[in-house]
């Protein structure tokens, strides 16, 4: 079975034949992990995220285009694309001559209320994009096209 130079059946040195074992077993190993059952790459599914901003440039909200990329400047990070989008009157907080905060709607701006579809990994904390964990109430800067917005995430679904 194995002859004088270490050959098994006269054509392959064991030792190469362990080195070869121990490789194909370790992809094996990465291969499970990678794209098993309880990877993140199994885990992804389509998430609606929707986005609040309270303020901003009429100009700005007008350049919106549906379909476009809202990208995360902070974390550089693709979110989706802009499925729609509604606005309203903005929001903003003042102090008026009694002490007493007010909120007020300032002329030249709107609020927005935006959609946006992508894919990420669900867990009961929110949902990871990129390798970002993104929730409910955190807040971001996020380009729509050429279009910035600070907003707040308002919501995070799953597609069914």
């Amino acid at each position: 079975m194995i002859d004088e130079k270490g050959r098994l059946f006269g054509k392959v040195n064991i030792v190469d034949l362990l080195i070869i074992i121990i490789v194909l077993a370790a992809a094996a190993f990465i291969g499970m992990k990678v794209l098993g059952p309880d990877s993140a790459a199994a885990n992804t599914q389509d998430v609606r995220i929707t986005m609040f901003c309270e303020e901003s440039p009429t100009f700005v909200v007008d350049q919106l285009e549906a379909g476009c990329e809202a990208w995360d400047s902070a974390n550089q990070v693709t979110l989706g694309k802009l499925i729609e989008w509604t606005t309203g009157d903005s929001m903003s907080a003042i102090t008026d001559a009694n002490g007493e905060v007010v909120e007020i709607s300032r002329e030249g701006y709107r609020s927005v209320r935006l959609v946006c579809e992508g894919t990420g990994v669900v867990s009961d904390r929110g949902v990871t994009i990129g390798g970002v964990l993104y929730g409910v109430g955190q807040s971001a800067s996020v380009y729509f096209g050429n279009c910035k917005l600070f907003l707040d995430i308002a919501g995070i679904e799953v597609i069914e």
